[in-house]
């Protein structure tokens, strides 16, 4: 595990009314004793979420708890290769868009492929993210929609793995609130899927082009793998701000970060 301080408090965070005010740097309770460290990171250049303040303070909860030191930031710069390198495990919380330039894309791509962890939260793998290595390699499938009018319904999530960090303490039928994305493909078969979606247990809709949104015979809504020598985790839900409150998401963030940073074995693709 890479060993270092990161930055920005763990246990305070919580407090703090906003992202930017995240950015100010302290020293965490557990920087002298870490047990791992993390870097999460919200930049939007696509559509921004009104949880990221919520998905910060749950993720600052659950290192303090863990023993991790945490750095918060919406700053690209922090994706340089000296940076990263202080690291165990990258976080990206609702971020959207493409915002890395193209050293920052290969210092991180460099950094996965060598032992880093990766764990993609919501919009992390939404339509706006075109960087292909991200999105065929690191995410694996492309967002195509999510249902409107409303856009947050009930839906039932099936867990197929029960034994992984990120779901072991979750029931095998997950009922919850969320905004139920669809992809373009199922990524089974070039990764672990760990949970899906129910199809029979919501209402798909319309995408913004008035189309339905097409039915999947397999719906991944949590899925894992390794990439080169580090981790890709990736869950797509966590729309709403409530979603950071649940106890079963808290379990499914921890379990991906404490996976992503080397605990627990690469996952067999069926």
């Amino acid at each position: 595990m890479r060993q270092g301080l990161a930055l920005a408090a763990a246990f305070c965070l919580a407090a703090l009314a906003s992202p930017a005010a995240a950015q100010v740097n302290a020293t965490s309770p557990a920087a002298d004793g870490e047990t791992g460290a993390v870097l999460v990171y919200s930049r939007t250049e696509g559509w921004r979420h009104d949880s990221i303040d919520e998905a910060w303070s749950a993720i600052a909860a659950i290192a303090h708890g863990r023993g991790w030191s945490v750095t918060f930031t919406e700053d690209s710069s922090w994706f340089d290769a000296e940076r990263l390198a202080q690291f165990d495990a990258v976080v990206w919380a609702s971020a959207s868009g493409d915002t890395l330039s193209d050293p920052q894309k290969a210092s991180f791509r460099s950094f996965v492929e060598n032992g880093g962890g990766f764990v993609g939260l919501h919009s992390a793998g939404d339509a706006s993210h075109t960087w292909d290595w991200y999105a065929q390699e690191l995410i694996g499938a492309r967002f195509i929609g999510h249902p409107l009018n409303p856009g947050v319904r009930s839906g039932t999530v099936l867990i197929e793995d029960g034994s992984h960090l990120a779901t072991r303490d979750l029931p095998e039928r997950w009922y919850r609130l969320d905004e139920w994305y669809s992809f373009d493909t199922s990524v089974r078969g070039r990764f672990h899927v760990l949970a899906t979606l129910d199809e029979r247990s919501y209402v798909r809709g319309a995408w913004v082009d008035g189309n339905p949104i097409p039915a999947a015979d397999d719906h991944p809504i949590v899925w894992n793998r390794c990439v080169g020598e580090g981790r890709s985790f990736y869950s797509a839900m966590g729309h709403t701000a409530e979603s950071y409150s649940e106890e079963g998401m808290r379990n499914l963030i921890a379990g991906g970060i404490s996976w992503a940073m080397g605990e627990g074995d690469c996952p067999e693709i069926e």
